[in-house]
């Protein structure tokens, strides 16, 4: 089930940030706080560039959805500037309990579709980590393409660098 993030949905998206820090994709576990994560979602719900999304299994003891499982999250950040308005940013995770089951693509469809249908969004940008073969594939499959590389834009804990590709996609045009 995909629902618009909610502040109730903070420490549930906090813990899946904290779940995936060990893989590279996000700040480090320790660097991860609900309250910033609350108030991330309460500007995406007044901007109308911007979405928060999450993906959650329902728990059967409980209908309402404040009582789901949260298992993925994915942001579209719009730009406040009048002349970046129409690009918005890409963030997005799922727990590592459940990759490669689809989550993230679901995610992604829903946040295009949503964008498109907008009118307020005309190009999303996302940064992948150069080794993140997975998702890379899954984004070229999404009509999302390769705009450059910020070379060694990541240091691991190790004192190694990872590159981050800039990716992108427009809204398609009308009559396409």
């Amino acid at each position: 089930m995909l629902r618009e993030a909610t502040r109730l949905d903070a420490h549930a998206i906090a813990r899946i940030l904290k779940e995936v820090s060990d893989l590279g994709l996000v700040a480090r576990a320790d660097e991860v706080d609900p309250a910033a994560v609350s108030r991330q979602i309460e500007v995406a719900r007044a901007a109308a560039n911007s979405l928060v999304i999450v993906a959650a299994v329902p728990d059967r003891a409980v209908p309402d959805h404040e009582d789901d499982k949260v298992i993925g999250l994915l942001t579209l950040e719009g730009a406040p500037l009048l002349r970046l308005h129409d690009v918005a940013r890409l963030n997005m995770a799922v727990t590592p309990a459940f990759h490669s089951q689809g989550i993230g693509r679901e995610l992604v469809e829903y946040a295009t579709h949503c964008a498109d249908a907008s009118g307020q969004i005309r190009k999303i940008e996302l940064l992948i980590r150069a080794n993140n073969d997975r998702a890379l594939r899954l984004f070229e499959g999404l009509g999302f393409v390769e705009e450059g590389r910020l070379r060694a834009r990541l240091r691991r804990d190790d004192g190694s660098y990872v590159d981050d590709v800039c990716m992108a996609r427009f809204k398609p045009e009308q009559g396409r």
